[in-house]
């Protein structure tokens, strides 16, 4: 138990690490994903920028008479192209400085757009007609954000906290801010696949944990009350043999013939703890179910009234209490069952409703090739309880009557025996009106 303990706490604690983990990586990733949106937004503002201040610069007259701003444009040659490792790559940060040409050339476009020669003579930027562009630019590449703002340097804009800023800069000087809906839900639709994924794995490792954990509960539990019962049967198997064996030795040890007060006194306490020790090895069978998964029952054609009216004598006999069992059954009533099975489920029954009664009880017994079914006017099941009779172990609470004695694996019996003879059993009870036990062949 101590090793079991230490297993489950470990586990407990890869699970946790691992769900930790598994947070932290969807953090990176979004917090990646989100980066990428930002540069990808940052080159809509600049061609928005330049498509504003192209259209400037040609109203102003500050072009030729083909309304076209040339620009020069000088590429020097790469100073990584003899490095063939990727990780000196990395190092001299080719991905942000080389890899895109034509982020290079764009940010060469708005040098020079912006250069003296022609800012000095332009008008005040056109902030509207910029953020169509831009939001028009958005929209081509696939972001659809409800407000976009543009703003600059030393404006003021009144905004929700939640929209993203983008810092938009010309020569390391900023030229604008941005300022557009969060695009989470593009964000959000591109991790769906990965967030899906990790939810389905983690549903998966919790409903296997927790199911781990249910049935080695489970086990325990059993196993508790299987150390219970073996401890209880011991001692209940010695009672009656000892008393049966005491009774008996007294009448062969002194015997005298005259006295039959005596004689009958012993040998009705002998009989008594021998019924006794018949439940008691009906309860070891039954227990013994469990482990005969591939029990087969041998069948045979057995005649209803005739097995079940010798079944009523026996069960007459040994009754503690008194008991009028009416029989109603046809004399054609076949059924094919094991015999020693099916006397014992009928036995059974019938023993729980002579246990769970008042003084006396009256039962009612129906049967014909289909069906059979076992009525009586004892205390009831309450109607919570039904459920749960068929578990082994189980036992109907009775506050009010601690002297019926069992060990809650007689119904468990019943139902397992219905069942390999693939019959169906159901029960119908009210406490305080008695049940009715059915069989269905």
């Amino acid at each position: 138990m101590k090793h079991f303990k230490l297993i489950l706490t470990l586990m407990r604690i890869i699970v946790a690490i691992l769900f930790v983990a598994n947070v932290i990586f969807m953090i990176q990733l979004y917090n990646s994903i989100k980066e990428r949106y930002i540069n990808d937004v940052e080159q809509c503002l600049s061609r928005a920028d330049q498509i504003e201040t192209v259209d400037r610069i040609i109203d102003a007259g500050l072009v030729g008479d083909d309304d076209v701003v040339w620009i020069q444009i000088g590429l020097q040659k790469s100073d990584v192209g003899s490095t063939m490792n990727a990780d000196q790559l990395r190092e001299m940060d080719y991905s942000q400085r080389f890899r895109r040409v034509d982020k290079q050339i764009m940010s060469m476009i708005a040098q020079h757009l912006h250069d003296d020669h022609y800012v000095n003579r332009l008008k005040k930027p056109d902030i509207p007609k910029m953020e169509e562009a831009f939001r028009r630019d958005l929209n081509f590449s696939g972001y659809y954000p409800a407000e976009v703002h543009i703003v600059e340097p030393g404006a003021t804009l009144e905004y929700s906290s939640d929209l993203w800023e983008i810092i938009y800069r010309i020569n390391n000087d900023i030229a604008y801010y941005a300022y557009i809906s969060p695009l989470t839900n593009n964000i959000i639709r591109e991790m769906g696949g990965v967030i899906m994924t990790s939810a389905l794995i983690a549903l998966v490792l919790t409903f296997g944990f927790w199911y781990l954990l249910h049935v080695i509960a489970r086990q325990r539990t059993i196993e508790e009350m299987k150390d219970d019962f073996t401890n209880n049967m011991t001692h209940e198997l010695k009672t009656p043999i000892a008393i049966a064996y005491a009774a008996n030795d007294s009448l062969l040890q002194f015997p005298d013939s005259s006295d039959e007060v005596r004689t009958k006194k012993y040998l009705t306490a002998a009989l008594e703890q021998l019924s006794k020790l018949s439940g008691l090895v009906e309860s070891i069978l039954a227990m013994s179910m469990e482990r005969r998964k591939h029990l087969t029952m041998a069948k045979e054609k057995i005649n209803l009234k005739t097995f079940l009216a010798s079944i009523i004598e026996q069960q007459k006999l040994k009754a503690p209490k008194p008991c009028e069992i009416i029989l109603e059954c046809p004399e054609d009533g076949v059924v094919e069952a094991d015999t020693t099975h099916f006397s014992n489920v009928i036995a059974n029954l019938i023993d729980n409703s002579i246990k769970y009664s008042g003084d006396s009880v009256n039962i009612a017994i129906n049967a014909d090739s289909t069906k059979l079914s076992i009525s009586d006017n004892g205390i009831g099941i309450p109607e919570k309880s039904i459920p749960d009779i068929w578990s082994k172990f189980y036992r109907v609470p009775h506050d009010n009557r601690v002297d019926i004695r069992g060990y809650g694996i007689g119904l468990f019996y019943v139902k397992s025996i219905v069942d390999k003879h693939g019959w169906e059993i159901r029960v119908v009870s009210r406490q305080g009106k008695g049940s009715t036990f059915a069989i269905k062949f």
